[in-house]
């Protein structure tokens, strides 16, 4: 869909004027009413599209607000109110954190107070466009965000983190950046609770809030957002259900209802003249003194243009048309909140078209760079208020017991699984996990505590945010309580807020440490394990003030302890095409789900994952998912360990394979060198389909490679050989005396933090739904691989073989590739020789060969999924599977690309075009440093 800019100036007036003409009174009060809908996928004949079609078709409602929703279920019950209403609905959503609060697999984005603790007005600008960009494609037109409340109240029961901050300049900054991102995008901003719901005790849904405030603290504080909002050019201002003594000289009558507050300063003072929605009406703010059509009549006398979500909008339908019948309200009050609301749809071009393109909404929805965008902001956030004994970050190599105990103010059982996944994906595994929550008895903590002696640390993340209710608050009173008994044990105490930074305030005793991520969003859930391993940098700043424990701006920097991730901040937009790439290739069914890392040997410029692990499944894939390499195996695994032994001396290129496998000599072998084996020039068969002869062991295998014959004369030609490396592999084994994983392992994967990478055994040990899933075999284990080796022989060895067997992550890789750029060295830790590593990636034999040891180097010509710009010396492998690594020592450059292209079958050949495109993309990117002129440039707030 084409997605509108709003006019700066006045829209055209002959529609809206011509329309509010031909309208009767009934229908024109019509207009006024913007009523609920769920977006959730509904029959022709349910209850829930019968409703609508009554509100739309019989009433004539002006407006529709949508939650509850799915993209495409969404998107069509759009067009389907659109076709049914005489005149086009303005249809709106609450859409503070992204179209993901309200719709499912859309962006979500960190919450507002996570933009303030970043302290960067251009992040909440860009987020406005992605925001208004989705929400435009799936057919809505108004953002009821954003909050300009000014939280200085810790007890404010509703806002919390939906507040930019405590100071008003903040909070103005970030609002205004906002509005300008959607509005520039074709989505009516709505700044709301006017005139502030930041420092109250009561949540409007269940009471009517009091601000006790002088006008001269109204001005200096509350006030200032909105105020400059307007100056701004705001499209739209929401007015809370709160009451203002020093506002309105009624003391108990909700700013809503109030002419004093919505006309006296918002439209005669303020001069706005832009769209007033109400607040719900069904909140107890209201509700509480006025019935529904008392309601309805009193906020348009007050001001307002549109009634949101009355309890019974039949019923303030009719209280409407009788004030006018009545005199109370005048036709001409109707008319200019109707033609406001007209002129804005007009200025949408709504009366041209209102309906949307289902097929184009994957070109605007949920795309790699809006959440790469929720990822840089929250790691901008992520903020670090205490780390004492320098407890943080933690080392996942070191061995230690953790305790992991969730607390949650809410009752859902699944609330801590999103930051588990996350945990195991850096490396992290408790020895028990616990969740308590608002069903948890006093039986329940005592049982938690009582487990305190199996642990050394506990790590505690806590999903608590605003509690208005009195159920919410008991619960985290109980779980403070908890907490103090906790820390009186006198270990070590981390404890990460997915929710409020006021969590410890109260506390009589204080936690080791206390970070803040400000929601339980993906992205900053799965920032807060990788700054929680030293993965990422902390340098987020806390926007309020916590009383007593940390003033306002507080934050400790903590730099990563890995160097690899201390990543290049790019704007996201550059991604964009690679973004396309992956994306057009799994809807081209090139494969379910992919994973990337690239980079220099600096830096991580990018770490992304793509789809999902099959094409029926809603498990999203992530950098830290490990996928089947294949024969990545081969370069990653095997040929590190030949390094290491070869700088050892434990064995030499030329050294017989009958020196450490006497049982290989017959049929003419025993002058086979390991060079032969490692540049694929041994004579050896490129591979046996064991599985169909008979043979399912290990021993099996070998034994028939040893008694095999050679087909060619050892070193006149290459043949690329799984059992090549079979052999090498067993050749590293009795060397040093472990199994290749047990050898990898100790001197690579562990101290290098390349925790998610090894071998996985065969015996269904190694299930893991955490894992890609690669082949449906139908043929030799007849079920989906997933969790176990896809190779069929690497299957019957037991998984863990030189040719392939070995599982990692685009991350793991990411440190890998970063060694081998380095010469060597990761975080200050030589690994490996300069030398070793020149010589394992040099051609071996220029005349008919590209392979080096291991390794193949990019050919002078012809295909190469290296793509056309990588140079002459640049070195890589590629994986049956669909995984793929190139690395550049001149140019200092990486590419990791990681699929499941054999899902469902291995037929599939559709990634041999995504490669080299892939790899090209990547050079471009880096070398050529493309950069995106659409980025605003001196832009103030």
């Amino acid at each position: 869909p084409v997605l509108l800019t709003l006019s700066a100036t006045q829209p055209p007036k002959d529609w809206a004027e011509e329309t509010l003409t031909s309208l009767s009174l009934e229908d024109r009060v019509a207009q006024l009413l913007s009523v609920i809908a769920f977006g959730e996928f509904n029959g022709e004949d349910s209850t829930e599209r019968t409703q609508l079609k009554t509100l739309i078709q019989n009433l004539k409602v002006g407006g529709v607000i949508l939650t509850l929703a799915e993209p495409l279920a969404q998107a069509e019950l759009t067009n389907w109110m659109q076709e049914m209403a005489e005149v086009p609905l303005l249809i709106s959503m609450d859409m503070e954190n992204g179209v993901a609060m309200r719709t499912k697999r859309t962006t979500a984005f960190p919450s507002a107070m996570a933009l303030g603790a970043t302290q960067n007005p251009a992040l909440a600008y860009q987020m406005g466009q992605m925001v208004a960009k989705e929400a435009r494609a799936l057919g809505v037109h108004q953002n009821f965000a954003p909050v300009a409340d000014v939280n200085n109240n810790p007890e404010n029961p509703i806002i919390n983190v939906r507040s930019y901050g405590e100071s008003p300049e903040t909070v103005s900054k970030m609002v205004r950046a906002y509005i300008d991102g959607m509005q520039e995008n074709g989505l009516i901003a709505t700044v709301k609770h006017f005139p502030g719901h930041g420092d109250t005790a009561t949540d409007s849904h269940h009471g009517l809030p009091l601000l006790p405030f002088a006008l001269p603290r109204l001005q200096a504080t509350e006030l200032v957002p909105f105020r400059d909002a307007v100056k701004s050019g705001v499209k739209s201002v929401m007015v809370g259900h709160l009451a203002v003594p020093a506002l309105e000289k009624e003391e108990r009558l909700p700013a809503t209802l109030s002419k004093a507050i919505t006309t006296g300063i918002l439209r005669d003072e303020w001069g706005f003249t832009g769209l007033v929605v109400t607040d719900a009406m069904g909140m107890k703010g209201v509700t509480a003194q006025f019935g529904v059509g008392e309601a309805a009549v009193r906020a348009l006398e007050a001001g307002a243009d549109q009634i949101l979500m009355s309890p019974d909008p039949f019923v303030a339908h009719r209280a409407i048309v009788q004030a006018v019948a009545t005199g109370r309200l005048s036709e001409g009050r109707i008319n200019r909140s109707v033609l406001t609301l007209l002129r804005l749809k007009a200025a949408l071009k709504l009366h041209e078209k209102k309906s949307i393109a289902l097929s184009e909404i994957h070109q605007h929805v949920s795309l790699g760079a809006h959440k790469a965008l929720a990822e840089t902001i929250a790691e901008a956030a992520f903020t670090l208020l205490r780390n004492e004994g320098q407890s943080f970050p933690l080392q996942p190599r070191l061995s230690r017991k953790i305790s992991l105990i969730h607390l949650n103010d809410d009752d859902d059982p699944k609330v801590g699984e999103g930051f588990q996944r996350a945990l195991q994906s850096v490396g992290l595994r408790a020895t028990q996990t616990f969740l308590l929550d608002r069903r948890s008895n006093s039986l329940d903590y005592e049982t938690v505590l009582s487990h305190s002696g199996n642990a050394d640390t506990f790590l505690i993340p806590a999903y608590i945010g605003f509690h208005g209710n009195p159920q919410e608050q008991q619960t985290v009173m109980k779980h403070k309580a908890f907490l103090e008994k906790l820390i009186a044990l006198g270990k070590t105490v981390i404890l990460i807020s997915f929710g409020s930074p006021y969590l410890t305030h109260g506390l009589q005793a204080q936690p080791s440490v206390f970070a803040v991520a400000y929601g339980s969003d993906p992205a900053s859930v799965e920032n807060a394990a990788e700054a929680l391993v030293g993965r990422k940098p902390v340098q987020g700043k806390l926007p309020v003030t916590v009383p007593g424990l940390y003033p306002l701006w507080s934050g400790l920097n903590v730099s990563p302890s890995y160097p690899m991730n201390q990543t290049r901040q790019f704007d996201p937009a550059r991604f964009a095409a690679l973004d396309a790439l992956l994306e057009g290739a799994i809807r081209n069914k090139a494969f379910p789900a992919a994973a990337i890392a690239f980079g220099t040997d600096q830096a991580l410029v990018r770490a992304k994952a793509y789809g999902y692990q099959t094409y029926d499944s809603e498990v999203a894939v992530s950098p830290d998912m490990p996928f089947d390499l294949a024969s990545l195996t081969k370069v990653v695994g095997l040929t590190t360990a030949v390094m290491k032994l070869y700088e050892e001396g434990k064995l030499r290129l030329d050294d017989k394979v009958v020196k450490f496998i006497p049982e290989f000599a017959p049929n003419g072998k025993d002058q086979l060198t390991i060079r032969h084996l490692m540049t694929h020039t041994g004579g050896l068969k490129a591979f046996y389909a064991f599985y169909n002869m008979g043979i399912n062991s290990r021993e099996g295998v070998l034994q028939y490679i040893f008694a095999d014959k050679l087909y060619f004369t050892p070193g006149t030609k290459m043949e690329y050989s799984d059992l090549d490396m079979i052999l090498v592999g067993l050749i590293v084994e009795r060397i040093s005396g472990k199994s290749l994983d047990a050898y990898l392992k100790q001197y690579f994967w562990t101290p290098l933090g390349m925790n998610r990478t090894g071998f996985r055994p065969t015996n269904g040990a190694g299930d893991d739904l955490a894992v890609v899933p690669t082949e449906k075999d139908t043929y030799f284990r007849k079920k989906l691989m997933q969790g176990e080796v896809h190779d069929e022989c690497a299957w019957v060895l037991g998984g863990t073989s030189g040719h392939a067997g070995l599982f990692s992550t685009a991350n793991d890789l990411a440190i890998f590739a970063h060694m081998m750029l380095n010469e060597g060295s990761y975080g200050g830790q030589q690994y490996l020789k300069p030398e070793t590593i020149r010589l394992f990636t040099k051609v071996q034999q220029s005349g008919f060969s590209t392979r080096a040891l291991g390794w193949d180097t990019k050919p002078r010509s012809g295909y190469t999924t290296a793509g056309t710009q990588w140079g002459p010396r640049s070195y890589g492998h590629t994986g049956f599977t669909g995984t793929s690594i190139w690395i550049d020592p001149d140019a200092k450059l990486f590419a990791i690309l990681l699929t499941n292209r054999v899902y469902p079958t291995r037929e599939n050949q559709k990634i041999r075009e995504i490669r080299p495109k892939y790899a090209d993309m990547v050079w471009d990117l880096i070398k050529n440093g493309k950069i995106n002129t659409t980025k605003p440039v001196n832009r103030t707030w």
